[in-house]
């Protein structure tokens, strides 16, 4: 076999990561084709819908890079590590499994070394996400790097990791999703006109329907569940950039608004997300789930509180366990039911282990904002996602969430941090159930 035979092979591939995972590597469209056959320039960006195939054109392409590079030293980024190896390094490892290439992930010291036409190369891991994060890629000399995801990154290290790429021949290689249009990626490559014409940047853009893996039903489904006005829409399925203004649950309505008495037999899980403040408000939202064949539901069946504010006096991490518990007990919740501390409730995670009465499960939820609008949106729209009438905070604070301008013109997707607490209390158990249904709605297969 040729050395480029590998990478043009586009009949359809199965095959297994470690985790067992299913991947799928169906012919590629057109656009893939293109990008992979094409990305001739310093910069090469993939940027479109979700589920268009990016990043697995972006793994072919840098794969195929590397085998016809004369260098030895790559490198490969996401916004973190764990991003970086979910939606690049799996799958990646599956294509050169199957391929017979030898790799070895040496994650001590975060590299991948792999054989690859007859040469050992080694890929360097990093993960560029905070203020900061261009300070280990100083000093380092690489011949080519994929930046997954690539909007959400630091843009300091992003422009740093670029600059590191300088032996002959060095090109870099970049997925995203559109954004707001004022994002760095967007202003300093997209819009970047003399370099486009320069061949030093080439932008390639996909949409649903290049992902030639992906079913018409499928796609039909990725398109419903936004409303077409929507920020999300016009940027996940039309690869718009746009900003987020005004209202953000612009969906929501009386529709996701349910009265009378709450049957708690109904749903399959009851849990419990939170918010913690300690000199604002710590407030707790009670979340029914109800699991579908093919959906979730979510109901907000209630919420509680504490407003250190409003009442001018704080509470204890002691006051704020016996809440939990009087909650846990009112509807007769054990350790079959979750509760989910805030990332930055540390000190109540360790008072609630700490005391015999409260029996749940404890799981510690790290929100990423912009992924729960996101989601949250889509649920309103769908009616998946309801709020008890008598949970009055939460429904006044969803009808006054609005998008910060501000950081809108610094190119950031923000909410106006304010009135916002039983908004983030009830995200915990809707991600933690919902990404589990988005893999279920995709087959068991993985679509990149």
């Amino acid at each position: 076999m040729k050395k480029t035979d590998y990478w043009n092979t586009y009949r359809a591939l199965k095959f297994h990561n470690s985790e067992t995972e299913k991947f799928m590597l169906d012919p590629f469209g057109a656009v893939a084709s293109n990008y992979i056959t094409d990305s001739d320039a310093f910069i090469n960006l993939a940027v479109g819908s979700i589920r268009s195939g990016k990043t697995i054109a972006a793994i072919i392409t840098f794969l195929r890079f590397i085998q016809e590079s004369p260098h030895s030293r790559f490198a490969m980024a996401g916004k973190t590590l764990g991003s970086l190896t979910r939606n690049v390094l799996d799958p990646m490892k599956g294509i050169l499994r199957y391929y017979n290439i030898n790799y070895d992930h040496r994650k001590f010291d975060k590299e991948l070394d792999l054989v690859i036409g007859g040469r050992k190369k080694t890929i360097v891991l990093y993960g560029i996400e905070k203020r900061g994060a261009d300070e280990p890629i100083r000093g380092s000399t690489y011949a080519g790097c994929l930046l997954d995801e690539v909007t959400v990154m630091d843009d300091e290290g992003v422009r740093m990791m670029i600059s590191r790429n300088s032996l002959p021949g060095s090109k870099i290689f970049m997925t995203c999703n559109p954004t707001n249009p004022n994002n760095f990626i967007h202003q300093e490559y997209v819009c970047n006109e003399n370099g486009i014409q320069a061949g030093e940047i080439k932008v390639t853009n996909f949409l649903l329907e290049d992902n030639q893996s992906l079913s018409s039903e499928y796609i039909r489904h990725v398109k419903s569940i936004y409303p077409e006005d929507s920020v999300f829409y016009k940027r996940n399925i039309l690869g718009m950039w746009v900003s987020g203004q005004g209202l953000i649950f612009d969906s929501f309505n009386t529709n996701n608004i349910f009265s009378g008495e709450v049957d708690l037999d109904y749903y399959d899980y009851l849990e419990i997300g939170s918010d913690y403040g300690t000199s604002t408000t710590t407030c707790y939202s009670l979340v029914g789930i109800k699991e579908f064949d093919d959906h979730n539901e979510f109901d907000v069946i209630c919420e509680s509180g504490h407003d250190a504010t409003r009442l001018n006096c704080s509470q204890t991490d002691v006051e704020r366990v016996h809440d939990i518990i009087r909650l846990q007990d009112e509807y007769h919740l054990d350790d079959c039911n979750m509760f989910y501390p805030s990332h930055d409730a540390g000190s109540l995670k360790a008072a609630l282990e700490k005391t015999p009465e409260f029996i749940m499960d404890l799981q510690t939820f790290t929100p990423n904002t912009l992924e729960c609008i996101q989601e949250m949106s889509s649920l309103f729209y769908q009616n998946y996602l309801r709020i008890h009438e008598s949970c009055t905070e939460t429904i006044q604070q969803l009808h006054g969430y609005e998008w910060d301008s501000k950081a809108a013109q610094r190119g950031e997707d923000k909410p106006v941090k304010k009135d916002d607490h039983y908004i983030d209390s009830m995200r915990a158990p809707i991600m933690n159930h919902l990404y589990g249904m988005n893999n279920q709605l995709l087959g068991g297969l993985i679509y990149l």
